[in-house]
């Protein structure tokens, strides 16, 4: 199975294709405010990398957030019109999915990602690290540091590891609260989530039938985006305009 995915949910962004033994190319890449620019061009070179074009994949996948909001906005537009054009499942996969996918060999931990939200407080998942790899334990919250660490309290697993850029930033202000549980509590250096674990995701979902429609296919939003919806707009007019004529549109 071939399968595209687009991870543009954070600063540092990635595109990715996957086979059936692993991830063939991956790429990935800062774009200072210019992801909308080059997006399509970078997804370009990645298929030219590995050697296939946009109609020989089997599925796409894309990074829903939280996160960014104009970034995830452009790579769910972007990968949604594919889908539709070409018929093609598409599976959208949350940041903290994607964060999370990256520890499922951590058997027993409790995997806490974190993304940044407004200040202060972060957007928090919860997963449970099992034989079949992540299983979400806690439904994603917006959360205050506070709140945060009293969560982390009361869970009972030997240890936590915590992970993402809403660690990074509050790691400080985390470690100074967490009291008796500073112990048991790890730092894993994954701050951005990567293309290719959207992929290996949405591999196991496209086999199990679970595909998401991409008319319907929004970004995950928990709380409200300021997006501007001129940009949403002119997205989608960019992307629809590059994939029927097969242009490259403002890559650099």
């Amino acid at each position: 199975m071939l399968i595209l995915a687009v991870e543009t949910t954070a600063d540092l962004c990635s595109v990715a294709v996957r086979d059936a033994d692993g991830t063939l190319v991956e790429r990935s890449f800062r774009h200072r405010m210019h992801l909308s620019e080059r997006l399509i061009g970078d997804a370009n070179s990645v298929l030219q990398d590995a050697g296939i074009e946009l109609a020989d994949l089997d599925g796409l996948t894309v990074g829903i957030g939280p996160g960014s909001f104009t970034g995830v906005r452009i790579g769910v537009t972007t990968v949604k019109t594919w889908a539709d054009l070409l018929g093609m499942p598409v599976v959208g996969v949350t940041s903290l999915d994607a964060l999370a996918e990256e520890l499922r060999f951590e058997r027993g931990a409790l995997i806490v990602p974190l993304v940044r939200a407004r200040p202060g407080s972060v957007y928090a998942g919860f997963y449970l690290a099992g034989e079949d790899g992540v299983m979400e334990a806690i439904k994603p919250q917006v959360l205050s540091i506070s709140e945060l660490v009293d969560r982390i309290g009361i869970r009972t697993e030997p240890r936590v590891i915590l992970c993402g850029d809403g660690w990074k930033k509050n790691e400080n202000e985390i470690r100074s609260k967490l009291d008796s549980r500073a112990g048991s509590v790890i730092a894993a250096p994954i701050v951005a989530p990567r293309a290719s674990m959207l992929a290996a995701i949405a591999e196991r979902r496209i086999l199990l039938g679970q595909v998401d429609n991409p008319l319907e296919l929004v970004p995950y939003y928990l709380s409200e985006p300021p997006i501007d919806p001129r940009v949403e707009a002119r997205m989608a007019a960019i992307n629809l305009h590059t994939t029927v004529n097969g242009e490259n549109a403002g890559s650099q």
